[in-house]
């Protein structure tokens, strides 16, 4: 009995000298799961899996706020001819015209004419789409960036760089407009 009673009492006090090492490694690593947490966490920030440019107009506009967002803006090139690449999208109460787009310096002619965007509509232009915005010698040159310019009626102004993708591969059916 007296051998139970001893192994008892060692066990009592062999828990706490086990227990407390272990709950010090589980407090920690529950201190160092946060430490990519908050505002500024990775899993927090915006990810775009495209070669185009996202803005929206104005930039500053919240999911509540009237704005025009501008999704995977890009310029496909040959080095010579360009074509505009963009979806848009009317988060507006009144319509608005894109009215002019600029590849660098050089003005895109619209086929069809400018495009208008219905409010909580989007219109996409280029990338196999019946709108196209075309520039004959453009001169830019693929795997370079360029200042992409475009004036809308309401939301004005706005310039953004984006990515020249060559006119091949996964491009190659977007580059026949161009």
């Amino acid at each position: 009995m007296a051998t139970l009673s001893a192994m008892t009492r060692s066990l009592t006090f062999a828990t706490p000298r086990l227990l407390l090492p272990i709950a010090a490694a589980a407090a920690g690593l529950l201190a160092l799961s946060g430490c990519a947490a908050g505002q500024s966490a990775q899993t927090n920030q915006p990810y775009n899996p495209s070669d185009g440019r996202n803005v929206n107009i104005p930039e500053d506009a919240g999911f509540d706020d009237p704005y025009l967002a501008v999704r995977n803006a890009l310029v496909v090139s040959d080095g010579g001819a360009a074509s505009l690449t963009v979806t848009l999208v009317n988060n507006g109460p009144e319509t608005d015209v894109l009215n002019e787009a600029k590849i660098g310096d050089q003005t895109a002619v619209f086929v069809g004419g400018p495009v208008e965007i219905a409010p909580g509509e989007k219109v996409a232009i280029g990338g196999g789409s019946e709108r196209v915005a075309l520039v004959q010698d453009g001169g830019v040159e693929p795997g370079n960036w360029t200042q992409l310019t475009l004036t809308f009626t309401n939301a004005g102004s706005n310039t953004l760089d984006v990515l020249v993708v060559p006119s091949d591969d996964e491009y190659a059916a977007i580059s026949d407009s161009a």
